[in-house]
């Protein structure tokens, strides 16, 4: 039984690495066009995608919209989670209900509530509205994962360093959310300040080069590159 687990998920594994060994050998071709296995070696178009402007813009425009949705995220969701797990209120299971409601939403329809929202008030400004729109879609990610660890927990010790990896694991999600929001990003970002997934879908709707795949390649690496530098810095404290 533990050879067939072991198979079946060794099978799954492959599965969910095989489209990322695809994105990146077709960014390592030759050809103009994506194709794997690539037809020759180069790095051209790595090069190509880290000169072009568009996509340097768009990426740190992701970086600080992801960056300060995931800090106000955590500011909100985690007081909000430590009420929800340390107190009786009325209507707590209400309020919880509420919180979790962007989850359970489509993001099509998230997003078009929020813009109808959002120019009925006038706020129409572009960057500032995007971050309050993933604010809305990222607290409730926070909350979901900082509720179970704050229940675990003596309530005399709920303190910083005992959250401290609950809070961590909220943070990476939220930020992964929202950097890889499209939906969100077409409606309400700003037409002058597109964020990475607007220009990388933008591109794909006029024809697919090898220039997206080293992008995404590209992204994949940095995800790879922070998660081992987060685990060695788990090993080093427990060394220590």
């Amino acid at each position: 039984m533990t050879r067939v687990l072991g198979v079946i998920s060794l099978v799954i594994l492959l599965y969910l690495l095989l489209p990322i060994v695809v994105v990146v050998g077709s960014a390592l071709g030759r050809t103009g066009y994506l194709a794997f296995p690539p037809h020759g070696l180069t790095l051209r178009w790595f090069t190509t995608a880290l000169q072009d402007p568009r996509y340097i813009a768009s990426f740190v425009t992701s970086l600080l919209v992801a960056s300060c949705s995931t800090l106000l995220s955590l500011l909100l969701g985690l007081p909000a989670a430590y009420a929800l797990a340390r107190h009786e209120f009325p209507f707590r299971r209400l309020a919880e209900t509420v919180l979790m409601l962007p989850l359970v939403l489509p993001a099509l329809v998230l997003s078009i509530a929020l813009t109808l929202s959002f120019s009925r008030i006038g706020f129409t400004a572009g960057t500032p509205r995007l971050i309050l729109a993933h604010l809305v879609l990222c607290t409730p990610y926070v909350v979901r994962v900082a509720l179970p660890v704050l229940q675990r927990l003596d309530v005399a010790l709920v303190t910083l360093p005992a959250i401290r990896p609950g809070a961590i694991a909220a943070a990476v999600l939220a930020f992964i959310v929202s950097f890889d929001e499209l939906d969100l990003a077409i409606f309400l970002a700003d037409p002058r300040a597109p964020t990475l997934p607007v220009v990388i879908y933008s591109s794909v709707q006029l024809g697919i080069d090898p220039t997206i795949g080293a992008v995404s390649a590209l992204l994949v690496l940095l995800a790879t590159a922070g998660m081992a530098l987060y685990q060695l810095g788990l090993l080093r404290r427990r060394v220590a």
